[in-house]
């Protein structure tokens, strides 16, 4: 239990070995260390000289001999003050350098950035995405809205829409034919228009876009996967793709 707590805070192993042995032994040599820690002989100078700058050992000679004594316990919360106020030197320092290091990152600015999602947490973790990402008067497209992604997670949607409605994000949705029950809930929602696909046009797979982002997403009964890409070309590929099918697809 000490030997864990101590090495949390901030020492090492056979540092904290080190510091339990002296507080065992009293004012000791190194040969009496090296038993009591059951540590190598050649490393005993090493760690103690850490222990000493750490405040946690101290020495004195006698007769040309070295020995050491540990630190009372209370000097660790001292330890861990001058730690604490080292972090905050560092991150002041980290912060100052923060520009400078941007500065130096290359990004290539005609790559294409993806990512994929598994799971329904996945799914869920992506619509979180699309709340962050857009603002009021933004608007999100849906093509092709399965019936199965709705039975699925129809809680945590009909949920997600009130945080979307109340951030005043917009919805234009084109559904299959199939989920026109849920096409009808959505119908009644603010900053929510909804259509549908020909009877004959049902799937699995189905399309967002939002910004500068498309998703391309697979839902089955228990799972999920979505594709996000975020490149404004093809987002805006998509989009067109969108409005033409929103001109030839019906309000029922």
């Amino acid at each position: 239990m000490n030997l864990e707590i101590l090495q949390e805070i901030g020492l090492t192993k056979t540092e904290t070995k080190i510091y339990l042995a002296l507080l065992k032994l009293g004012q000791s040599t190194t040969t009496n260390i090296v038993k009591e820690a059951n540590i190598h002989a050649s490393k005993v100078y090493e760690f103690l000289d850490k222990l000493i700058q750490k405040g946690l050992v101290s020495y004195v000679i006698k007769a040309n001999k070295k020995y050491f004594t540990a630190a009372d316990p209370e000097c660790l919360k001292e330890f861990l003050r001058q730690k604490k106020q080292k972090i905050k030197e560092q991150e002041q320092k980290v912060e100052e350098i923060i520009p400078n290091l941007n500065e130096l990152k290359t990004e290539n600015k005609n790559a294409i950035k993806s990512e994929i999602y598994e799971g329904l947490k996945g799914a869920k973790s992506v619509y979180e995405k699309i709340l962050s990402t857009l603002n009021k008067g933004d608007i999100q497209y849906i093509i092709g809205a399965p019936k199965i992604g709705n039975d699925v997670i129809e809680g945590f949607l009909l949920d997600w829409h009130k945080r979307r409605i109340k951030k005043g994000i917009k919805c234009k949705y084109i559904y299959d034919s199939n989920a026109m029950t849920y096409g009808k809930i959505r119908e009644k929602m603010p900053l929510t228009e909804v259509r549908y696909l020909p009877d004959n046009i049902v799937s699995p797979v189905w399309i967002e876009i939002f910004g500068e982002f498309v998703i391309i997403g697979h839902i089955k009964k228990f799972n999920a996967i979505l594709f996000l890409i975020q490149d404004k070309e093809i987002s805006k590929g998509y989009l067109d793709y969108f409005k033409l099918l929103w001109k030839t697809s019906k309000s029922k």
